[in-house]
């Protein structure tokens, strides 16, 4: 009788951790990326729930799961997955910010019903997040923030969010937001000088025609600028992936 309860009790709250962290696991670029096949993804998010939230001591009773304990914990999970997202959201904005001062994006900019989707230059900075995420053992660390969340809200226990929790949450925003500004920053200002310098050559040279000259130009100091700035960049990304563990706690608690 008492293994009876003790695994009713415990595969209620396992279905509540499972809900919890495929809902994380499916923000993360890495866990959740579309190139894994779904019943990989489950596969993967069962197996770290069972390694997360293992059953070490017998439970009492089950939990009920109702559609509030599962919206709960769906909701936890999507605020830890969207600690790990905003991260290679500031790099893609970084990369935004370039490709629009660079003309990366002028063929969208000529052509707004193109439906290019993610530039080469935002798909070259999520590739360079994603690597930074694994050198700095991201993934490890977003596991472990995931594990100490059982631990400040238990499976099956309703969350209350805090009432300055959207303001933490709109703190957040701004502060990657800035990060993506901070790491194209460098880019940004080598862009300003060669504007300055074909504003001179304008007034110097009016016949020459700025549109065929200015163009690569900006193209060639972009890339020169992006690759003496790349160690900013993925420095910066450290510090950010670095801090998942704290970001989670702060958005779920």
């Amino acid at each position: 009788m008492e293994l009876a309860e003790f695994s009713a009790g415990y595969a209620s709250r396992y279905l509540l951790a499972a809900v919890r962290v495929l809902a994380a696991l499916g923000l993360n670029p890495l866990f959740g990326s579309a190139r894994v096949p779904l019943p990989g993804r489950v596969g993967i998010g069962l197996l770290v729930t069972l390694v997360l939230f293992p059953p070490t001591a017998p439970v009492a009773d089950p939990v009920a799961v109702t559609p509030l304990t599962i919206a709960s914990e769906l909701l936890i999970g999507l605020l830890a997955g969207f600690a790990v997202a905003l991260v290679f959201a500031a790099a893609q904005f970084a990369a935004a910010l370039i490709g629009i001062s660079s003309g990366f994006l002028l063929g969208a900019t000529l052509d707004p019903q193109a439906q290019m989707g993610n530039t080469p230059l935002e798909q070259l900075f999520y590739a360079l997040a994603l690597v930074v995420f694994v050198q700095t053992n991201g993934h490890h660390l977003f596991l472990l923030g995931l594990h100490e969340l059982f631990a400040a809200v238990p499976v099956g226990q309703p969350l209350r969010l805090a009432p300055t929790g959207g303001e933490q949450l709109g703190l957040l925003g701004a502060a990657l937001l800035a990060a993506g500004v901070k790491m194209a920053f460098p880019v940004l200002a080598a862009l300003v000088i060669a504007d300055l310098g074909l504003a001179i050559l304008a007034r110097v040279a009016p016949q020459l025609n700025l549109f065929v000259v200015g163009l690569p130009l900006k193209l060639l100091v972009a890339l020169g600028a992006m690759v003496v700035a790349l160690p900013i960049l993925l420095a910066w990304l450290g510090v950010l992936f670095r801090a998942v563990p704290h970001t989670m706690q702060g958005l779920v608690g």
